[in-house]
């Protein structure tokens, strides 16, 4: 289902390292993306909350966690693409040893019609670890990187379909540090969906005494 090769996924974890997001074009195979948007054009969305905190949200959400059961009708391919794709970063781990352990356990995708706002400036859940993982299917959409919360821009990114974002997480490269603040738009065209690919911060378990 990919189109990634080890330099260019290195390459991106490299950039973002440098300013906390990196961009493969085309990640994704056109026999991939066929696949996908016929599952997510019969998937049932939920409306995503107006607001979280601050933050603004205009989309339509469905959530797959792994391990319970699917929710969606067919989700083989985003779990193959997710798979593939874990695959491929532990596959990195001989240079970058914290990324041997990665496995995505939260799957979420989003839907943004025409005329929808996109979501505002805001970071991810410090739960989320290591790296983000946002592939983008059908019509094109700016993705920011902000210098503030008001979000002004740092650094702007064109979205087009088939291609991977990567956002650096707490536990990138074994630093503790947050991800950055990003916003992204909705679409120029009809309709794009995001697969947004996490690992979780592991439970921690107290012992019984």
């Amino acid at each position: 289902m990919l189109n990634v090769s080890q330099r260019d996924l290195a390459a991106a974890m490299e950039e973002t390292d440098r300013i906390g997001a990196g961009m493969i074009r085309g990640a994704l195979t056109p026999e991939a993306q066929h696949r996908l948007v016929p599952v997510l054009e019969s998937a049932a969305f939920e409306r995503a909350p107006e607001r979280v905190g601050d933050v603004r949200q205009d989309f339509d959400l469905m959530v797959i966690k792994l391990g319970l059961a699917p929710t969606v009708p067919d989700v083989s391919a985003i779990l193959d693409l997710a798979e593939e794709y874990a695959a491929l970063l532990r596959a990195l781990s001989l240079d970058e040893p914290w990324l041997a352990d990665f496995v995505p356990t939260d799957i979420r995708v989003q839907r943004y019609v025409r005329g929808v706002a996109g979501i505002s400036s805001h970071r991810d859940s410090q739960r989320f670890i290591k790296v983000i993982s946002v592939f983008s299917l059908g019509s094109p959409a700016e993705f920011r990187l902000c210098r503030d919360r008001r979000g002004s821009p740092l650094r702007r990114y064109q979205l087009n379909s088939g291609d991977l974002l990567l956002l650096r997480a707490p536990g990138f490269a074994d630093r503790p540090s947050a991800g950055p603040l990003h916003s992204v738009s909705g679409p120029a065209g009809e309709v794009r969906y995001s697969i947004t690919l996490r690992m979780e911060q592991p439970v921690a378990t107290g012992t019984a005494s």
